[in-house]
């Protein structure tokens, strides 16, 4: 378990780097430094210069086995995971449960702001999906069919949508801060999307995630008392919490790193909930007195939001 003394944290780095995945090559494009096996009709200058006839047929298997894989190389990732702050950041809000309209600016402006400060240059884009929702950049609405209450499995179909067509259609790699519910959405969609799920898109390159006081377990005790509802979703042993659970470390189009961040003096869910995904340690989190909610919660206290800008640049793997 990775404690949350900040110099600690750092010290981690050095051990984790052989956990990082070997950097991808993009693939040869079809024809171009390709064998021609075929192409035997030069003279021979000498016997001393041939080959031994033994040789030729695993000479021509070989410049075989060549131009195929050149021709179909696409097998390889055709992106690099890459480490930097320069990539678009998606920020995915939590589970209101007196309204339908949460305001994005106020839950991750702070945030935004710190990591702004801290180097981080890409677009910064605030996602919402309820029907209420204000001051977001985007609502999943436009990109999927549910209500307020439907289950956070149907948002996480729409999110894998607006993925896939936004950005990994068109090249873009993303990262994604996922807080509460935000970050069973965030999980959920690359899950749904790797394993070709109904309902869901093409897998999606999401690189980097970092999930906030999420309850990949389910939620307190006391959700076991929502019968109906997106509530009901929430509470340990929900069928869409199972779901989810079938995979531990769902991986995005090229790969994904996650960061999972929780806190003892979260009252809403347990850090062994919060950090449950099967992930290495050094990316397991737990702080000792941040609430989920209120102003100095995970995005409003800068410890986390700082811990959550080295897990979004994948600088502690």
């Amino acid at each position: 378990m990775h404690i949350d003394h900040p110099f600690a944290q750092l010290t981690l780095g050095v051990t984790s780097v052989m956990l990082r995945r070997p950097v991808q090559r993009r693939p040869v494009p079809p024809g171009e430094g390709s064998i021609d096996a075929t192409r035997r009709t030069h003279p021979v200058a000498s016997r001393t210069n041939e080959r031994p006839i033994a040789a030729r047929p695993a000479a021509a298997l070989l410049a075989l086995l060549a131009t195929v894989a050149l021709l179909f190389g696409a097998t390889t990732p055709a992106s690099a995971h890459t480490a930097n702050r320069t990539k678009v950041v998606l920020f995915i809000h939590g589970y209101n449960a007196t309204s339908n309209s949460t305001d994005c600016g106020a839950t991750f402006n702070r945030m935004i702001g710190q990591l702004r400060n801290e180097g981080f240059t890409g677009s910064m884009v605030r996602v919402g999906f309820y029907s209420g929702d204000v001051n977001c950049d985007v609502n999943l609405r436009s990109y999927g069919s549910f209500s307020d209450s439907s289950s956070w499995k149907s948002i996480s179909k729409a999110f894998s949508t607006y993925v896939y067509n936004t950005y990994t259609s068109r090249g873009i790699a993303v990262d994604v801060v996922g807080y509460s519910m935000g970050g069973l959405i965030a999980r959920g969609g690359v899950y749904g999307a790797q394993k070709g799920e109904t309902g869901f898109a093409p897998p999606i390159d999401v690189e980097d995630v970092v999930t906030l006081g999420t309850p990949h377990q389910g939620a307190a005790w006391y959700t076991n008392l929502c019968l109906w509802g997106q509530c009901s979703s929430l509470k340990p042993g929900a069928t869409d919490i199972n779901w989810v659970n079938q995979n531990g470390n769902p991986q995005g189009r090229y790969g994904t790193d996650w960061t999972n961040i929780g806190s003892n003096g979260d009252a809403v869910v347990s850090p062994s909930s919060a950090t449950s995904m099967s992930i290495a340690s050094t990316a397991k989190v737990v702080y000792s007195s941040i609430p989920h909610t209120g102003s100095g919660n995970y995005m409003g206290n800068t410890t986390s939001t700082s811990r959550t800008g080295l897990g979004l640049a994948d600088l502690l793997r």
